[in-house]
């Protein structure tokens, strides 16, 4: 309300909104506009804002596959049971009051989810935009050792957390793991693996239409034609079992490595 008021809103002009459906008052003093996501209004309703892999869905991020409700409350909450996952932390003032900054969604993804998940927010973040490594390296200064060292892991590139899942268990492994590297001919390649692999991951959208099937089918002929070593994935696929895709591009890159006795890279 005060922040409506500061804004010009008047009372009367505020009820009106109420009445046709334009604000809805999820608390007693707390409005907001109904296309909110719902687990803002449910973040608000119980006075906290909408944090970790909760947060960075809202920002377009990766959100792993943690689906409950994570939400940032102040100590003096009456009602946190609703939240899935409650955080206490400290949080930046933000002119947003249904979520955390994008500092504290980082800084409460990091210190609350698993790392792979964590990691893979934070490369997501960084090829989208949404941060700069500079301003990673700043959002993590004084953060615990262990979470500067989970932001240390993080790299651009990886145009979605599948993407990211994939390159830190290749690289965990020690394979050479190069991403968005531009072929001749073809355009951007997800993956380079150990100089010899050319590796995509499709989208969980992919295919939607018939002319991305066939753009794809066109790519792949064009590594096909250049004698360059090509696989294909969904999100799918690596989400069920990566193990089973790593030990797919493991074997393709060991089988590709002993037919090329020079070994050298190419395709960049």
């Amino acid at each position: 309300m005060k922040q409506l008021r500061m804004d010009g809103a008047a009372d009367r002009s505020i009820r009106r909104a109420l009445a046709n459906g334009r604000l809805i008052r999820p608390r007693r003093g707390v409005y907001a506009r109904p296309d909110l996501p719902p687990t803002a209004i449910a973040a608000l309703r119980i006075g906290g804002r909408i944090s970790c892999v909760t947060a960075a869905r809202s920002y377009g991020l990766w959100g792993g596959v943690d689906g409950r409700l994570h939400v940032t409350l102040p100590s003096h909450a009456g009602r946190a049971g609703e939240a899935d996952v409650r955080h206490w932390d400290a949080i930046e003032p933000d002119s947003e009051l249904w979520r955390v900054s994008i500092a504290d969604c980082l800084r409460s993804t990091v210190r609350c989810a698993d790392e792979e998940t964590a990691v893979a927010v934070l490369d997501t973040a960084l090829s989208s935009g949404a941060v700069t490594p500079a301003r990673l390296d700043r959002i993590f200064a004084a953060e615990p050792a262990r979470c500067r060292a989970v932001a240390g892991a993080a790299r651009p590139g990886s145009d979605s957390g599948v993407e990211s899942i994939l390159r830190q268990r290749l690289v965990a492994r020690g394979h050479l793991v190069e991403q968005q590297i531009a072929v001749p001919g073809v355009g951007r390649v997800d993956f380079r693996i150990g100089g010899v692999l050319h590796v995509e991951v499709d989208g969980y959208a992919y295919h939607s239409d018939r002319a991305a099937f066939e753009r794809d089918r066109l790519r792949d002929t064009a590594l096909e034609l250049q004698g360059l070593r090509r696989l294909r994935f969904t999100a799918r696929h690596v989400l069920d079992d990566v193990d089973a895709v790593v030990a797919t591009i493991e074997g393709v890159v060991a089988a590709t490595e002993d037919i090329r006795p020079d070994r050298t890279r190419k395709g960049s």
